[in-house]
C-alpha cells in the first residue's frame, strides 16, 4: 500500500440535530485518483469541506498531508487545490486577472497564468470578463484556479459539472497528466458513474452519509464485468455491500 495523504476516521457531522455524515472512514494514497461517488445530497460536499477544514466535525478526525483538518486547516489550504460547490469569481475581471489575484492571495509571485489557461481549454481569454463566461468556461477557470499553484493534492467537488462531453474528456486527460507527470493526488466527487469508472484508481461510494463500499476500480470491474453500473447504483441507493 502506498503512502496515505488523505484520511478520514469516523467522521461525523451533525446539522441541527441531524447526522449528515456518520462514521465516515476512508483513505487516499499518494499519486492516485480517488473517486467519491454518491447521489446528490449524499454528503459528498460536506466530507470534502471537513477534509479542508471549512467545517468542523461533530466527531472523528480528518487529515490531509499529515495535517489535522481542524488545527492545521490554513496549512492544508496552502498545499491543496480545491473546487467546492459553485465557484465564485470577480465578475468584472478577466480569467487571467482572477488567477493573478488568487496567486497573490496565496503569496506566489511571477507565475505566468497563460499556460494554465491553455491547459484547461481557455486560451485567448486573457481580457474577456468572467461575467461573459458560460457555465462550462467557469468550471474550466475553477479548475485552473485549483491547479495554478501546483498543489500536492487536489480536492474537487463535481469538477465536470457544466462541461460538454468534449470538455469532460479533456479534463480526464488533464487530471491523469497531473497525477502521472506532476505527482499530484486527486480526490474528486461525482454523481456521474461513467466519470468515476473511467478515471478513478479507487472508489468510495457514499450513501446516506456513510461509506457503503471502498474498493479498487480494477477489482470492481473484474468482480462485476457485466453489471458494474447496476451494482454501483444499488450501493448509491443505499442497498449496502453485497459483493
Amino acid at each position: 500500500m502506498g503512502q496515505i495523504v488523505i484520511s478520514a476516521n469516523n467522521l461525523t457531522k451533525t446539522f441541527s440535530g441531524k447526522e449528515v455524515i456518520r462514521n465516515c472512514t476512508f483513505s487516499v494514497e499518494r499519486g492516485s485518483i480517488y473517486g467519491f461517488l454518491g447521489r446528490n445530497g449524499a454528503g459528498k460536499t460536506t466530507v470534502l469541506k471537513l477534509l479542508l477544514g471549512l467545517l468542523k466535525p461533530s466527531a472523528g478526525t480528518a487529515s490531509v498531508l499529515g495535517l489535522d483538518s481542524v488545527r492545521d486547516n490554513e496549512a492544508i489550504l496552502r498545499r491543496t487545490g480545491s473546487l467546492i460547490e459553485t465557484p465564485i469569481f470577480y465578475e468584472h475581471l478577466s480569467a487571467a486577472d482572477n488567477l493573478r489575484l488568487h496567486l497573490a492571495y496565496m503569496g506566489i509571485e511571477d507565475t505566468d497564468v497563460e499556460p494554465t489557461l491553455c491547459r484547461v481549454g481557455l486560451p485567448g481569454t486573457r481580457s474577456q470578463p468572467v461575467s461573459t463566461f458560460s457555465l462550462g468556461m467557469r468550471q474550466r477557470l475553477a479548475i485552473a484556479r485549483a491547479i495554478i499553484h501546483r498543489p500536492e493534492v487536489l480536492i474537487l467537488d463535481e469538477p465536470v459539472n457544466g462541461l460538454d462531453p468534449v470538455g469532460m474528456k479533456e479534463m480526464r486527460i488533464l487530471f491523469r497528466r497531473l497525477v502521472q507527470e506532476e505527482g499530484m493526488t486527486i480526490l474528486m466527487s461525482s454523481h456521474i458513474l461513467s466519470e468515476i469508472e473511467q478515471i478513478a484508481d479507487h472508489v468510495g461510494v457514499i450513501a446516506s452519509g456513510i461509506i457503503a463500499r471502498e474498493a479498487e476500480m480494477a477489482g470492481l470491474c473484474k468482480q462485476h464485468p457485466s453489471d458494474l453500473e447496476d451494482y454501483l447504483i444499488s450501493l448509491i441507493q443505499g442497498g449496502g455491500d453485497h459483493a
